[in-house]
């Protein structure tokens, strides 16, 4: 599962990292993205395009907007079964920049623990993602998306045994392409090695949606128990 995640670069840094792409100068960074927050993502639609998302993809068939809560993630194993996303995975695929994601371990008596991971060199990368667009009665519309997500790779199963899908950068075209074919699309949603990422202990005001600042990703280690003893790794 991913539930939280970061994108503390701004728009300069972006555009270093990404040149073949648009990048909104407006784009600012942030350090705890939750579901149902506006999310920055790539669409090739037909060419590529910088669009804002609401987390948690709503199809075109629900009922109510509130739908998308439910799907702020999409399982790589399921895509081709799912109702909410057999359709966007042939058609609506999206890249999703992050340079970070959280999850929780439990520590002992403190709660849980938020976890950040992130790569060595601290760069920015992409997740897989999928997006749809939904229409009320009254000729509104909501564009939404998903985060898919893989098997864990070996840092990450000390946490949690599924992550997002971080795509590859040689995977980049072909993930936009709409002529790539399933098999080939499923091979790029295998788990990226753990070898160049990282993971830090972070403070526990993660914990709280709607709490941001930089002080979210420093490494923190708790006052009582040392981090060795407390979470063994």
């Amino acid at each position: 599962m991913c539930g939280r995640f970061t994108l503390a670069k701004d728009a300069k840094a972006l555009k270093q990292a990404f040149p073949e792409v648009p990048v909104d100068a407006r784009m600012r960074p942030r350090y705890n993205i939750a579901p149902t927050q506006p999310v920055s993502a790539w669409l090739a639609d037909p060419g590529i395009r910088l669009e804002v998302f609401s987390w948690g993809l709503v199809p075109p068939w629900a009922r109510d907007p509130a739908f998308g809560a439910k799907c702020i993630n999409a399982r790589a194993e399921t895509l081709s079964e799912k109702a909410s996303f057999k359709v966007p995975y042939r058609r609506k695929r999206c890249l999703i920049p992050a340079d970070g994601w959280y999850e929780w371990m439990r520590g002992n008596g403190r709660g849980k623990q938020p976890v950040r991971f992130r790569r060595e060199d601290q760069a920015p990368f992409v997740f897989a993602g999928l997006w749809e667009e939904w229409h009320d009665r009254d000729g509104g519309m909501i564009l939404s998306c998903a985060i898919i997500t893989t098997r864990a790779n070996a840092l990450v199963r000390r946490v949690h045994p599924r992550m997002p899908a971080v795509l590859r950068e040689e995977d980049l075209p072909a993930w936009m392409d709409p002529e790539t074919r399933l098999s080939d699309l499923d091979r790029m949603l295998e788990p990226i090695a753990a070898d160049g990422f990282a993971c830090d202990r972070v403070s526990p005001e993660v914990n709280r949606v709607g709490v941001e600042g930089p002080n979210l990703i420093r490494p923190w280690v708790p006052s009582a128990q040392p981090v060795q003893e407390t979470f063994g790794f």
